[in-house]
């Protein structure tokens, strides 16, 4: 297994709805082409639970995998997702265990997202279960351990990348932050429902059964 070596945590902001215990990824600085897609794929095996993703060529960031009811909650957004899917968007809707390769050599990995017929066509490789391109739509939940400010990091790395569109879950304090290329950031507290327009046209994510109970502490 890893051993993941002490780290301090960054600050959270003071308001947060219920306390939790955040963990700060684990980045371990790498010489260029020291890491190939075949060492990846045996480090994801060797060390189920952990979630292994590569910043650029240089950088493995370790994290812990999500908990349970923050898979469920991805979940029900990739089920909404899949059902604009079949009404007419088309293109592929992937959950976590699905790895996006960007130009410059980052490997990332969304809690859900959705990527167009034209970006699903150059995904894997030839046999298609290589890393994928990186995605129109990526939505992040945060987990239990979850660190605000790093997810707050990755989304602006998935922009950098090429997403049109980002969401930023908080089911703890209800709060989500969207991202879209060359805007502010756009924070929405407790939202009834989120809206792809107008990057993504007709695509509604009910957010009722998304949010955490306010007493309750979960993964």
């Amino acid at each position: 297994m890893v051993s993941a070596p002490a780290r301090p945590a960054r600050s959270s902001p003071p308001s947060r709805a219920v306390a939790r215990p955040c963990v700060a990824p684990v980045r371990i600085p790498l010489p260029d082409g020291a890491l190939a897609w075949e060492d990846l794929a045996k480090l994801r095996e060797d060390n189920p639970g952990y979630r292994f993703e590569r910043y650029g060529k240089n950088e493995l960031v370790i994290t812990m995998g999500s908990g349970r009811k923050s898979d469920v909650r991805a979940g029900l957004v990739a089920t909404e997702l899949n059902l604009w899917r079949r009404a007419g968007a088309g293109g592929d809707v992937a959950v976590s265990s699905a790895i996006s390769e960007a130009e410059d050599g980052s490997w990332l990995i969304a809690d859900a997202s959705w990527m167009s017929d034209e970006r699903a066509a150059i995904s894997g490789g030839e046999s298609g279960e290589g890393p994928g391109a990186v995605p129109e739509l990526v939505v992040e939940v945060l987990s239990w351990t979850d660190q605000l400010a790093d997810q707050q990091e990755k989304m602006e790395r998935w922009l950098e990348r090429g997403v049109l569109l980002g969401w930023l879950i908080d089911p703890y304090d209800r709060i989500v932050w969207v991202y879209r290329p060359g805007r502010a950031v756009e924070e929405l507290h407790e939202p009834a429902e989120l809206r792809g327009d107008p990057e993504l046209p007709g695509l509604v994510v009910p957010m009722a059964e998304i949010w955490a109970p306010r007493d309750l502490q979960d993964g």
